[in-house]
């Protein structure tokens, strides 16, 4: 007997000589600054002098806390242990569940999270969360590091999903000893906000500018094909060459490529000005006709898919 108490009093000090060397090693690498090292081992010693004094709520806050500042297999296993002392089963479940998933390399601590998992699967439901895109997980307000976990039965709970693009969120409902498996899809992209009249306006006038600009172009090439074509006729012609004046056949080659320039010249603004054109009705599209509202009301539109004893489905939810 003496021998069995003496185990059980080296029990927490053994556990803390493995966080420790956990830290360190931690440490060593790079990861872990000294100042956190500190501050998980003085949470970790407050955590297992609750233990030893049988508060065991007290405990698992502290070993909670070390987990948070250094995260490690025996602060997580300490802390589900504590509160599985403490009463608090659904809590020690769902560390168990983050025990098994963070450290699987860690049989000590797999074996007891295996233990615990067991222990509160028949009374209580498993949720296991799928979020479409990287997320943060809330359950009943409270954030969720692990995305399976356990909730009470015969309840429902809301959760909640938030991705870069917004939120969204389902209803959990089910009865002891169900396991239920929840996607939860993103938000659509918010639409771009609307145009304002005065853009639409202005591109508007300035498609009518080009369009002028465009036709006088026109025009100006065409007034060149009759003196072109009359200068052609006589290219063959030597004509007087007086005080270096040019010949006909010069005079009809200078005609040709001013003639050509003013036409890339129409064509050019043609393009551009359809290129307006177009940017013009894109615009006209969107434009805000209405004005904008002194109270905009905002619109919001969540999508998830849950599942409870009813059934299961996809849920829409539309705020205007």
């Amino acid at each position: 007997m003496r021998n069995t108490r003496g185990s059980g009093r080296l029990v927490a000090p053994l556990t803390l000589i493995v966080c420790l060397l956990s830290w360190n090693s931690a440490a060593a690498d790079g990861s872990v600054s000294v100042d956190d090292r500190a501050k998980a081992a003085e949470a970790y010693d407050q955590g297992t002098s609750a233990y030893l004094a049988k508060h065991y709520e007290v405990a698992a806050h502290w070993f909670e806390r070390a987990y948070r500042v250094v995260p490690t297999s025996a602060a997580l296993l300490q802390a589900m242990r504590a509160h599985q002392k403490a009463g608090n089963v659904v809590r020690a479940a769902n560390l168990g569940l983050e025990l098994r998933s963070e450290y699987p390399e860690d049989e000590r601590s797999v074996r007891a999270a295996k233990q615990m998992i067991e222990s509160a699967a028949a009374d209580n439901v498993l949720v296991r969360a799928v979020c479409e895109r990287t997320c943060t997980l809330e359950l009943d307000g409270a954030l969720i590091r692990h995305s399976s976990f356990f909730v009470t039965p015969d309840i429902e709970h809301t959760l909640k999903a938030a991705f870069e693009a917004g939120e969204t969120s389902t209803s959990v409902e089910a009865s002891a000893g169900e396991t239920t498996d929840v996607t939860l899809l993103a938000p659509a992209s918010p639409a771009p906000p609307p145009v304002p009249r005065w853009a639409f306006f202005s591109s508007l006038g300035a498609t009518v500018a080009l369009g002028a600009v465009t036709i006088w172009s026109g025009i100006d090439a065409n007034n060149g094909v009759d003196a072109y074509e009359a200068a052609a006729q006589t290219a063959n012609s030597p004509g007087i060459n007086t005080l270096g004046s040019p010949t006909p056949a010069e005079q009809a080659q200078g005609l040709l490529e001013e003639g050509q320039q003013k036409e890339r010249r129409t064509n050019i603004l043609i393009g551009v000005t359809a290129g307006m054109a177009v940017t013009t009705a894109v615009l006209g599209v969107f434009t805000n006709w209405k004005g904008e509202s002194r109270e905009p009301a905002p619109k919001r539109i969540e999508a998830s898919v849950g599942a409870s004893r009813a059934g299961g489905g996809l849920t829409i939810r539309g705020r205007f």
